[in-house]
């Protein structure tokens, strides 16, 4: 038979009242049901709690014994809700954020000193990986995603619009012409992505046009997408966070091949907790002010303020 904690609040009451009936004013409940939960723990330990003597009992050994454990748990329980009502309300503790490895330069260097500033009782860990970390289970606080999640205990805020061009160096279009139209593609070097990184829908735009182009490669990172296309090794679909950024390389084509939208996403459980608000906010406000760059449809050198 399992050992309840309701079972200990009795004897919490008649160690503090002295009597059944004094236990039973305490819990609110009537003197049969404290009778009958003391049964059951003594019944659940397989020993006598208790020696009655009409209206007055004596603690056994054991019984002693359960009084102290029964103090331990209400102490350790007050404990634990006190933690968990602070840590709804104070703002520290370590938050660990996990996103895509392109995006972690940017998060550190302009998001992380703002949250420092405000919240120096506060620690973020941002982790890059491109394995869906699982919040359910604690892998992480908190994730930036670029596809909104499906779970329903999850909790989504949008963050922003990542826009996406066609890249190339300016030395490769140099010396192999710049593509008239998405069609001149086939006949390029293309940089395309490992089928697991997929799901972000811009990732496979140019899957279309490598069908008998054995002229190409594939990266598993937007990092060596846009390092082999900077070093002239081909044309590759990148967000303008990154490909904006490098001097070397220019957008092909004028419009966006895609959009996704960013999202901030963490578990039900995380809703009210400060830490976890603070950092979610902070990013928030990261994006908000720089919307127009990340989705592209600002000048590219607006970036330098970043």
């Amino acid at each position: 038979m399992a050992i309840l904690w309701e079972d200990f609040k009795v004897v919490l009451a008649l160690a503090r009242g002295g009597s059944v009936a004094a236990a039973a004013r305490e819990l609110q409940v009537d003197n049969s049901t404290v009778s009958r939960r003391l049964s059951a723990l003594e019944e659940s330990l397989g020993a006598q709690i208790l020696i009655r003597n009409g209206r007055e009992f004596s603690w056994t050994t054991s019984g002693q014994v359960a009084v102290q454990s029964a103090k331990a748990m209400e102490l350790a329980i007050s404990e634990t809700v006190r933690a968990v009502a602070a840590g709804k309300e104070e703002v520290s503790g370590v938050v660990r954020v996990a996103t895509a490895p392109s995006i972690v330069p940017e998060l550190v260097k302009h998001v992380l000193p703002e949250l420092r500033t405000a919240h120096p009782g506060l620690t973020v860990e941002f982790g890059g990986s491109y394995q869906r970390v699982d919040l359910a289970r604690g892998e992480a606080d908190l994730a930036l995603r670029f596809a909104k999640p499906q779970e329903p205990d999850f909790v989504a805020r949008h963050a922003t619009e990542v826009g996406w061009f066609v890249y190339a160096s300016q030395s490769y279009l140099d010396l192999e012409g710049r593509p008239s139209s998405h069609e001149d593609l086939r006949r390029h070097r293309l940089v395309l992505y490992v089928k697991q990184m997929h799901a972000v829908s811009p990732l496979s735009w140019m899957e279309q046009y490598h069908a008998g182009n054995q002229n190409t490669a594939r990266v598993d990172s937007l990092t060596l997408a846009c390092n082999m296309v900077r070093a002239g090794g081909g044309i590759a679909v990148l967000p303008t966070f990154v490909g904006d950024r490098v001097p070397e390389l220019v957008r092909i084509f004028p419009e966006r091949i895609g959009v996704n939208s960013g999202w901030i996403v963490y578990h039900e459980s995380m809703r009210d907790s400060a830490r976890v608000r603070a950092v979610s906010d902070g990013l928030i406000r990261y994006f908000s002010r720089h919307e127009g760059l990340f989705s592209g449809l600002e000048n590219a050198s607006r970036l330098s303020v970043l």
